[in-house]
């Protein structure tokens, strides 16, 4: 019955309407103006009728009470942006994903929700413009030394090259973090790749300069765990200063990401200490041969410890190495074996300027640790088959650097590194014995997260027997991070 008379009033609500629309303009004189208002008045007195009737047979409907409803779930494409805790289980002070040179993290509290799982993606885009001019001889088509500070890369022994020139956007980078409340804390995940260390495509520089993605890192962490391929724990990455160049700091700094576990913990007063598990490999030479081999004969993991204090934008890091290597001969000789070991301490120290400035430093010394430091200028022991013997090859590396902001989006970085290398008199003479490298920069930032810079830099190598060969390079960069 309430159905019938609403029909009937929406009838008569759609007359009025069709009778006003139906009056030609025409015949719209002031008589029949009036009438017309008369008979609309008298609708809408029908209609009010109507509704007084209507609302005393059927008065409103009140609201029935009823138990609180359990929240809805969270839509799967919900895009609410949340804070993004620290990525993974590490010791305090070393960023959760490290823009060029470590010196600063990605931006933090960018991010999404999908059910309980937060993620974030950062990373940036990097161009690279670099001149070089080699002391001592050319350079083969492509090397990685023509875009990296690698010191074992400069020729020796010939004449002055000509201006080299090189550019790319290989190195830029994009990272993507998850983290999912379990218990009480956070299981987190990382993944991060870049096109820098995988191989160009042949022929790539012609047209359309392709190149492979490649992976760097892959770790996931909980409760102070961490696993999968990461910087390696005896590596204290937060000391690097910032750089255009890849490294910067190449000859003089631990620099391997490789497949652990890790465990961290902290022990108060700004102290951590943290252990790890990691891949081994040993990296051989043949005695009087300068080519380095991978074995891949290890079997048992290499081991870290580290010991770090920070506080106040101060820090301090202690870490040891130890390792097993195993060169297995494919002739049916007898497989030999050796232990490395290292220690570095590393740290970064503020200056009382109040303006930002710091000292950041790193010393690296022990035996069969040659693949840890430099991009493995040294080889980590010679295999001497005479005797069937494994020589750990014994060295020292560091740099400092100087970090100096002019204003507040100006700043510049002097830097120096170098290795010193002893090799066995089985070795080459043609081994490399010392590199070391000096190099200063000046950035600015005109935005949030774009950096320009460009950065002088001169390296120096000389081998075992003597010659030496030199590298003068130009770099400018534009990086704009998101």
């Amino acid at each position: 019955m309430p159905h019938v008379r609403q029909r009937k009033t929406c009838a008569l609500l759609l007359s009025s309407v069709a009778l006003i629309a139906a009056t030609p303009a025409a015949a719209q004189s002031a008589e029949d103006y009036q009438a017309l208002r008369s008979k609309v008045a008298q609708l809408q007195q029908q209609l009010d009728a109507l509704q007084r009737a209507l609302d005393a047979t059927h008065p409103p409907a009140q609201p029935v009470p009823v138990a609180a409803a359990t929240p809805a779930p969270t839509t799967p494409r919900s895009t609410a942006r949340v804070a993004m805790p620290d990525s993974l289980p590490r010791p305090a002070g070393t960023p959760s994903i490290t823009a060029q040179g470590g010196t600063s993290s990605l931006p933090s509290g960018y991010g999404f929700r999908i059910g309980d799982t937060s993620f974030r993606i950062a990373g940036f885009i990097k161009g690279d413009l670099i001149v070089s001019r080699y002391g001592n001889g050319d350079t083969a088509t492509n090397p990685l030394g023509r875009e990296l500070s690698l010191p074992q890369s400069i020729p020796v022994g010939g004449r002055r090259s000509g201006i080299l020139t090189d550019a790319s956007a290989k190195q830029s980078r994009i990272a993507f973090q998850t983290a999912t409340p379990v218990g009480t804390q956070s299981l987190t995940t990382l993944i991060e790749a870049d096109f820098q260390v995988a191989p160009a495509v042949a022929g790539g520089e012609r047209a359309l300069n392709p190149y492979t993605f490649g992976l760097r890192r892959a770790v996931a962490g909980y409760g102070g765990f961490a696993v999968g391929q990461d910087w390696s724990n005896f590596q204290y990455v937060a000391a690097l200063p910032e750089t255009a160049d890849f490294v910067g700091v190449t000859d003089g700094t631990v620099l391997v990401r490789q497949m652990l576990l890790r465990y961290s913990r902290s022990i108060g007063n700004g102290w951590t200490v943290s252990g790890s598990i990691e891949n081994p490999e040993t990296v051989s030479a043949m005695a009087g041969a300068t080519a380095l081999s991978d074995n891949d004969d290890d079997s048992i993991p290499d081991l870290t410890g580290q010991l770090l204090w920070s506080a106040r934008g101060a820090s301090l890091s202690l870490t040891g190495l130890f390792r097993s290597m195993r060169v297995d001969p494919a002739n049916g000789r007898p497989a030999a074996t050796a232990q490395g070991y290292g220690v570095s301490l590393a740290g970064i120290a503020p200056l009382p300027t109040g303006k930002g400035d710091d000292i950041r430093f790193m010393m690296t010394g022990g035996r069969g640790l040659g693949r840890y430091v430099g991009a493995n200028v040294a080889a980590d022991a010679i295999y001497q088959a005479a005797d069937d013997r494994l020589v750990p090859v014994p060295l020292i590396a560091g740099f400092a650097a100087i970090r100096h902001v002019w204003t507040g989006t100006l700043r510049s970085t002097w830097m120096g590194s170098f290795q010193r290398i002893w090799n066995p008199a089985s070795a080459s003479p043609l081994s490399t014995r010392q590199v070391w490298d000096a190099a200063i920069n000046l950035f600015v930032s005109p935005l949030p997260r774009l950096d320009l810079g460009v950065e002088a830099r001169l390296s120096h190598r000389e081998l075992a027997n003597g010659s030496a060969g030199t590298l003068d390079r130009l770099h400018v960069t534009v990086k704009q991070g998101f």
